[in-house]
């Protein structure tokens, strides 16, 4: 694990995190244990790092006095590069990381914690349990229960007599009333006295500015920054001397904002891999996954018209996917519990197709009267046709999980158990309109149905098959990329895990798992210094939603474009070496009308040579085209096209084009039909089409002949989308 250059020594072993990894040691094992506590002295030691660059030395860290010495006084209201990354995967155990991170830290006298968490107090309430239940000999812990009725007086009696001793963990949601309370809480106790650590969760999904594009076009003075934004900027401002760590599993949003945005992460503070039990984007996105299954498209639109509501006249009317799905649970639970010691095992299923709540009553229909239907006929309480089709469909599903479940039960023995089983699976409405908003799971088979309250952040227990079918329009990234409910820790569930969903959304959902991979090897090249970093992602994907980003600072090279420089350097003396380094390798590319197959690493160094100067608003930046084109290769386009124009018609002595202002140029430096030919012959591949222009006086130039490049993107392969921040 690659470190920071440790600045300022910390401790990493004292009572709260060394009871927290022995007590983890027997949760998830010793291996796992110590890859977490690896972790968290990497992130406490940049942590550390950071916070002495920032405040001075001997406020955090070994043998230091865990109080600010150094009050920040600095310009900007919140201190420029103290906001951290931790870029966990879905799923895959980051709250442990934070935990085990919350307790090193406070080894090394961070005394004020703030944890952040989503708005939903299911969630909130779900985190806070899992801190406060885990960490021992360390803070105290409060929530934002605690301080709700009385923040003046719970600062007085609970945050002071801690704050400068064992230090605090303040729990708060992201709910506007409930940060207000938190600031008067903060005010009131003095919290700027003692180093901070802020932890964000879900940094991406309620913290950023949701009205950074409108500002961009109407200007800060006429539109204010979003509710949740602000608050939380003056919770930083009021412990100035603090670090901001986020913590996400989709940081799309977070890359692309801007340098000088508070919410643009500086150093990622730890990319920890999870272990081999970990089930991710790899298990069930690979190419003849066994533990994917496709369903029709068509069953899940009728589902969503409402088509899929029971038929008296026929009442195991219920789409086969769905169906499948469902009998695979079944015997997977039951086998589940006929070789489990626990009696009290929670087995769940997962039905999210739509956030509509009309959807969630139709599902619930559905699969209610399929599980009366089933029960009665494997209990033979039902014609011997309707018997015979219930043990047809237990055969499919028992044919399916064989493929990947080496011991199961014959499938009699399975059926017989689950004629005791079945009848308590009753399906359960998760969602706005439900008092429960959260499961109320029972020991055996749980199905859950819902939609927004099962997806961000949300931990499904004993989740075993998911059916997924929500399908938006227009595609986001990080948001589509949080409904991977089905990742995570069950390895006791593996071989009967299931996703079951249409081809077009496993597609999507592939697009984003090999996006995440590219992103974080992009992120790997140089975790302490988040700057130029591309977002790959299929070309039907937006990365993030739009109204968190400034779109002037944004570029978007989109498939099969043309992209050319808006303004290409010309002066002799600017030009004329990488003009002979161009010259040579073209020598042998004679013919105007050819296409030549070349590797894309020649596209790279032509590109290399050449020279222009960025204008805000223009596509065309070298170390972001060459960075494109890089990832490109990464993902097994190697080869491209080389198209040299020297001018048949002026017998190859070069081009007579003008030369124009930026944004004047209408087809690039020659004639359009030459892209277009590109577009039509090579769709799959970039061309790289390099115009050698005469470069004379009289036409704007200065007397020195120029190659000048236009390169067309390959179409349908990728969309690389980039901050074009000046600062950069």
């Amino acid at each position: 694990m690659k470190l920071f250059m440790k600045h300022t020594p910390i401790k990493i072993n004292g009572n709260c995190i060394d009871r927290l990894i022995s007590k983890l040691e027997r949760q998830i094992g010793q291996k796992e244990a110590h890859r977490l506590n690896e972790a968290a002295i990497d992130i406490v030691q940049k942590c550390v790092n950071i916070y002495y660059e920032n405040f001075g030395y001997g406020d955090v860290g070994e043998n230091s006095k865990g109080l600010v010495s150094q009050p920040y006084r600095g310009q900007d209201p919140i201190p420029n590069g103290t906001t951290g990354l931790i870029y966990g995967r879905v799923q895959s155990g980051k709250t442990n990381t934070t935990i085990a991170t919350l307790s090193l830290a406070h080894e090394n006298n961070f005394r004020c914690f703030i944890i952040l968490t989503s708005d939903n107090t299911w969630l909130g309430k779900q985190t806070a349990n899992r801190f406060n239940n885990q960490v021992q000999a360390g803070p105290v812990f409060f929530d934002w229960e605690a301080w709700n009725n009385n923040p003046i007086n719970f600062a007085k009696t609970k945050v002071k007599p801690y704050i400068k001793d064992t230090g605090i963990v303040l729990i708060s949601t992201k709910n506007r009333h409930h940060l207000d309370k938190l600031l008067k809480v903060l005010k009131e106790a003095n919290v700027k006295d003692v180093p901070t650590l802020i932890f964000d969760d879900e940094a991406d999904n309620a913290s950023l500015n949701t009205n950074e594009s409108k500002q961009s076009k109407q200007g800060k003075d006429a539109i204010p920054d979003s509710t949740i934004f602000e608050k939380i900027g003056k919770i930083r401002q009021e412990v100035a001397n603090h670090i901001y760590i986020q913590i996400t599993a989709t940081p799309q949003s977070l890359l692309l904002q801007k340098l000088s945005h508070p919410c643009k992460p500086k150093f990622c503070a730890a990319l920890p891999e999870p272990g081999n039990s970990y089930m991710g984007g790899e298990l069930f996105f690979s190419e003849n996954s066994n533990y994917c299954c496709i369903v029709g498209a068509e069953e899940i639109n009728q589902l969503k018209k409402q088509k899929g509501a029971i038929n008296p006249g026929n009442k195991w009317e219920i789409p086969e996917g769905l169906r499948l799905a469902l009998c695979c649970f079944f015997l997977g639970s039951t086998y589940k519990m006929l070789s489990s010691d626990s009696e009290n095992a929670k087995y769940s299923f997962l039905a999210h197709i739509c956030y509509k709540q009309d959807i969630h009553s139709v599902l619930e229909q559905v699969i209610s009267q399929f599980v009366i239907n089933l029960d009665q006929a494997i209990r033979d309480k039902s014609s011997e046709t309707e018997s015979k089709k219930a043990l047809k469909w237990l055969e499919q599903a028992y044919n399916e999980l064989n493929k990947t479940a080496d011991d199961l039960p014959p499938l009699d023995i399975l059926i017989n158990e689950l004629k005791f089983q079945l009848r308590r699976a009753i399906p359960k409405i998760i969602n706005a309109n439900n008092p429960d908003k959260e499961p109320n799971y029972n020991p055996g088979m749980n199905i859950l149905i819902g939609g927004n309250r099962l997806g961000r952040g949300v931990t499904i227990d004993g989740l075993m098959v998911t059916y997924y079918g929500r399908d938006a329009k227009q595609k986001v990234v990080d948001t589509v990329h949080q409904h991977a409910r089905m990742y995570g820790y069950r390895p006791h569930l593996k071989d009967v895990t299931r996703l079951f969903l249409p081809e077009h959304i496993l597609y999507t959902f592939r697009s984003i798992h090999e996006a995440d991979e590219a992103m974080r090897q992009a992120i790997g090249d140089d975790i302490h210094n988040i700057k130029l970093q591309p977002v790959w992602i299929g070309g039907t994907l937006k990365p993030t939603r739009s109204n968190v980003l400034d779109p002037t600072v944004i570029g978007v090279l989109a498939p099969g474009k043309l992209i050319f420089p808006q303004n290409p350097a010309y002066k002799k003396e600017e030009i004329k070496d990488n003009f002979q380094n161009i010259e040579n390798i073209l020598s042998n590319y004679q013919d105007d009308y050819c296409y030549y197959e070349v590797d894309i690493d020649l596209i790279i160094q032509i590109i290399s040579y050449t020279k222009s100067y960025y204008i805000p608003g223009e596509e065309w930046e070298y170390k972001r085209i060459i960075k494109g084109l890089t990832d490109i290769k990464s993902k097994g386009t190697t080869k491209g096209r080389l198209n040299v124009r020297r001018g048949k018609k002026n017998k190859n002595q070069g081009l007579d084009m003008p030369r124009k202002d930026p944004f004047q140029w209408r087809f690039g430096f020659g004639s359009g039909e030459w892209s277009i030919e590109a577009k039509k012959k090579y769709p799959d591949v970039p061309t790289l089409i390099i115009c050698y222009q005469k470069g004379e006086k009289s036409k704007g130039w200065d007397n020195h002949s120029i190659y000048l490049p236009m390169l067309v993107l390959p179409k349908q392969k990728f969309v690389l989308m980039f901050n074009y921040d000046d600062d950069e």
